[in-house]
């Protein structure tokens, strides 16, 4: 009977701790291989430099992690940065040369995935 008990409680875990590598797999892809596309499409010349349109990064942005995300997590936080690469100050304009990007998810069991990514955009003509 023990045994039996043992082999339960080793199979429960084995199913959480897939769950869980599964989880943070999926997350990981998902993140790190955000299509460069968005970035692209957010890109406009302005005069001397390259600068992003915040108000269409973060909605293409939200929309493409509500939608791969969700498969992974319930709930997940996206928080945006930006700064300007030369100097590193924070930017406080409608358009800017660099983000931060910050998801946080809750997974299971109080486990929490964070990932910090950073776009820079540093040509100029």
């Amino acid at each position: 009977m023990i045994i039996l008990f043992l082999s339960s409680i080793l199979v429960v875990f084995c199913g959480m701790v897939f769950s869980l590598s599964f989880s943070i797999q999926g997350l990981n892809r998902a993140i790190i291989n955000t299509p460069i596309e968005l970035m692209y499409r957010t890109v406009k010349f302005d005069g001397e430099e390259l600068l992003f349109n915040i108000s269409q990064l973060e909605s293409d942005l939200l929309s493409y992690y509500d939608k791969a995300l969700t498969r992974y997590t319930k709930t997940f936080d996206i928080d945006f940065y930006y700064y300007n690469f030369e100097d590193g100050s924070m930017c406080l304009y409608k358009t800017c040369n660099a983000v931060e990007i910050t998801i946080e998810c809750k997974l299971m069991m109080e486990y929490d995935y964070r990932r910090v990514m950073y776009y820079e955009l540093r040509g100029k003509n």
